[in-house]
């Protein structure tokens, strides 16, 4: 099942050298953000215009806007779908999704740097062969060796490019693998503490994605970032850090040279700069649009709405363990106050309201969640729910929220919307903004006392049943993890161990749906909505396809 469409749905680190002049023609990033600025006014003015300006752009150029800032591009170390998109660009991880067919289900699974993979009968080995041939953007060969070498950066103290930073983020893969065999220069053995039959959906998951041996070697740890070097379909040639990328076609990638000789990846926070620039021609691509963006450029006609409608959540997480939101009442009420339909109209019918963990595209997703929703709005309930709670009114909650950001442009309205809702039910609700890069360093520790939560989403690695595990295993707080809000229920845990070892697909997903039902009892996040996260797309792009994902193809995007 799809997601119900709308009618009609429309600066350099001291010591780097000095960054290069652009492509010829092409204005600078600095120039094309003071460009951008001045067009805002102008673009007002001529609104209506049947050709906009070009500015002398480079043809064999397409330019990407990111909806924030670009962070250092150390995969095993990010958090974050802008920076997760341009390494999809740079590096590979072992296993892919197919994108090139759109599906309402998790997308499959096709080779990258691993060609095939073999699951013991306990599934406590995987033998993944490797691909041969392939080479590292700075000439390091990819083999066995290169494969161990990464996984020794975030699984063994002992070796000399041990990660402490990586091996956190990374836990979410990694406490379930013992050791990495080398069985031949391109074959490997993952050795695991526990069968884990989900394991080859969570490869793909872009943090896990390659690295040279040869910069893990060379590099301190915080300066792995500032050397992206990958096996990807593009290298870095360029980069202004947080604000612009230029990339470079591999012409040797193994998976076929792109069809796009140079792309620049440029942050354009503002959603309404955003807009202008893709108006005028200067961006020809925005992979997370707004509801805004997509109202004022859909019937434009320079631009065309994609809707990938990949698995995702936003949510409220809340943080267990301080008060009140350690009452599990409270958290119940918080839910049955939020008007999610009152969303959805705000947004332009965007987002689809969702009332449990699991999001639709979700392998263990179960329809009937939707069509039985446990959190109806209900301010009465939500009113006797506090009652019984024993907690004090009105009650007085500080939730931290992006004022800005990847799939965030309403992001203030929207908490306004909810603030309204709270104060309905005798809920006071303080919100604290901030910049998107700002709140995930903020929150990324877990909550501190006196701080409720966030307003945040997840929209990598929610095909995978075990996204349940990801966000919310009691094994997985900080700095393992990033179940954030410090929740934890045993049960769930011991359900969500069975499922990882159950060979069976069918008894696997029961067990799934059976804790995600107790998660959506014990409410450790305000349940909100599920984004379609539509792409903007200039019609002189081509080869992007609608599938469920949150990436592209970089090998077959193109501008004609």
């Amino acid at each position: 099942m799809r997601l119900t469409r709308p009618p009609g749905a429309p600066g350099e680190p001291a010591g780097s050298p000095a960054r290069p002049p652009g492509p010829p023609g092409r204005p600078s990033g600095t120039t094309l953000r003071r460009a951008l600025g001045a067009l805002i006014a102008a673009a007002l003015l001529l609104t209506g215009c049947a050709s906009p300006p070009s500015f002398g752009r480079d043809p064999r150029t397409l330019v990407i806007g990111a909806e924030g800032e670009i962070p250092v591009l150390d995969p095993q170390r990010l958090s974050g779908t802008v920076g997760l998109r341009v390494v999809d660009a740079l590096y590979d991880p072992l296993i892919r999704e197919d994108l090139s067919t759109t599906t309402d289900r998790a997308p499959a699974l096709r080779p990258a740097l691993a060609t095939s993979w073999e699951v013991s009968p306990d599934a406590l080995t995987y033998a993944l062969t490797l691909r041969e041939n392939v080479t590292f953007t700075d000439g390091t060969p990819f083999d066995a060796a290169a494969v161990k070498l990464n996984f020794d950066r975030i699984t063994d103290e002992k070796s000399p490019v041990h990660d402490a930073t990586a091996a956190g983020n990374m836990k979410f893969l990694t406490r379930w693998i013992e050791r990495v065999e080398i069985r031949g220069p391109h074959t490997v053995d993952l050795r695991l503490t526990t069968p884990y039959a989900g394991l080859p959906r969570v490869l793909t998951d872009r943090r896990m994605s390659l690295i040279s041996p040869t910069v893990l070697r060379e590099h301190d740890p915080d300066d792995v970032g500032l050397h992206p070097v990958g096996t990807g379909p593009y290298r870095q040639h360029d980069a202004d850090h947080g604000k612009r990328v230029e990339l470079r076609r591999n012409t040797a990638y193994w998976g076929g040279v792109p069809k796009t000789e140079s792309i620049i990846v440029e942050s354009v926070s503002d959603p309404t700069t955003l807009a202008i620039a893709a108006q005028t021609g200067e961006v020809d691509a925005v992979l997370s649009a707004g509801a805004q963006q997509v109202r004022q450029l859909a019937g434009q006609g320079t631009m065309t709405v994609q809707y990938p409608e990949p698995a995702n959540q936003y949510f409220l997480r809340l943080n267990t363990r301080t008060a009140p939101t350690d009452n599990a009442l409270v958290r119940r009420a918080l839910n049955h106050a939020v008007d999610r339909e009152a969303l959805a109209t705000l947004t332009g019918d965007q987002i689809v309201p969702s009332y449990g963990p699991l999001p639709l595209g979700n392998e263990a997703y179960r329809q009937s969640a939707a069509e039985d929703p446990r959190y109806a709005h209900d301010p009465a309930l939500a009113r006797r729910l506090i009652a019984r709670s024993g907690v004090p009114t009105p009650v007085r909650l500080r939730l931290l929220a992006p004022d800005s950001g990847p799939g965030f442009s309403q992001a203030t309205e929207i908490m306004s919307l909810i603030q309204q809702d709270l104060k309905a039910v005798g809920v006071r609700l303080e919100v604290q903004y901030m910049e998107f890069a700002s709140l995930v360093a903020e929150e990324g520790a877990g909550y501190k006392d006196g701080v409720h939560g966030s307003f945040n989403g997840w929209t990598t690695g929610a095909d995978a049943a075990d996204f349940l595990e990801r966000m919310f295993s009691g094994a997985l707080h900080p700095p393992n993890g990033v179940n954030r809000g410090w929740y934890r229920n045993p049960a769930v845990d011991t359900l969500l161990d069975r499922a990882r070892a159950e060979p069976g697909e069918a008894a696997r997903t029961d067990l799934y749906r059976e804790a995600a039902d107790t998660i959506a009892t014990d409410a450790p996040w305000v349940f909100l909505y599920q984004d379609r996260l539509p792409r903007l797309l200039s019609r002189k792009v081509e080869g992007v396809v609608a599938a469920p994902s949150v990436y592209i193809d970089y090998t077959t995007i193109r501008r004609r």
